[in-house]
């Protein structure tokens, strides 16, 4: 028996689920038009939600639970765009696409675009008018010294290895392999737990990696951090 219905009618889809509840039990092995064979037995009520629609005008069978299909677009607003976007598509830890390698700056571009937060050109400073010369005799203001800048706090070595230990089992999760990647950034396998400077620089490359970049481009930021 074929059945066609509104899936997204309420209460065509109550209809339907009574009468599948009700339904006198069909002869063991009749044959039908469509080729199919109705087993023995009464055939089980079925929620709507268990109904999944078909192509609009095509008949709707009674099939399994519908599978939510992959959202359309990211946390930006973003669809996915095999340009900037990595493919098979991925998203990052805040919903976002994650970026193709090497499109990094295509990538911010797209996203300042669909978010509104592209930067406007800075307008040209006012000028500053020349101060008066100081009487003789008097002294002249010195200015004030810059505060020293703030030590960064240091970065903690296990929740640095998690991270990358994760990205090592990652196949997409780093761009060269560890090996290449010490030797790039100078870390020896000896101090790493206990140097700053080495577990700085690997948290940096990592970081670099999150936001698209090739390898070259995670070493330079990692050196320069």
């Amino acid at each position: 028996m074929q059945i066609t219905f509104d899936p997204h009618n309420d209460q065509d889809c109550a209809t339907i689920a009574r009468l599948l509840g009700t339904a006198a039990p069909a002869p063991a092995d009749t044959p039908r038009a469509d080729g199919f064979t109705v087993t023995d037995g009464p055939t089980p009520p079925f929620k709507p939600s268990q109904m999944t629609p078909l192509a609009e005008g095509a008949p709707q069978y009674i099939q399994g639970e519908v599978t939510p299909a992959q959202p359309d677009t990211d946390c930006h607003g973003m669809t996915h765009d095999d340009a900037i976007h990595s493919t098979p598509p991925s998203f990052n830890a805040d919903g976002s696409y994650r970026a193709k390698r090497g499109q990094k700056e295509a990538y911010d571009a797209a996203v300042a675009a669909a978010t509104g937060t592209a930067t406007p050109a800075p307008a040209a400073p006012a000028a500053m008018p020349t101060p008066a010369p100081a009487p003789a005799g008097m002294p002249v203001p010195q200015p004030a010294s810059a505060a020293p800048a703030t030590p960064p706090a240091p970065i903690d070595y296990k929740t640095m290895a998690e991270r990358f230990m994760g990205k090592m089992s990652d196949p997409d999760g780093l761009p060269a392999e560890y090996e290449a990647i010490y030797a790039a950034l100078s870390i020896g396998y000896d101090d790493l737990e206990t140097n700053q400077t080495s577990i700085a620089r690997l948290s940096a490359y990592m970081d670099a990696v999150d936001n698209g970049d090739d390898h070259d481009g995670c070493v330079r930021h990692a050196m320069s951090a």
